[in-house]
């Protein structure tokens, strides 16, 4: 799954796919990324 930008009724933010953490602010797409990465390390196979 990729990471993808979206906005909500708060502001923009990055997300990993289509239900993890919505990150804001400073380096929201690395931190999305990094949860992307997390969930491949732990058998994420999707």
């Amino acid at each position: 799954m990729p990471v993808h930008k979206g906005k909500d009724s708060k502001g923009s933010y990055y997300q990993w796919g289509n239900h993890g953490k919505k990150y804001r602010g400073k380096d929201a797409k690395e931190k999305a990324a990094k949860q992307g990465r997390a969930a491949y390390a732990h058998g994420y196979r999707g």
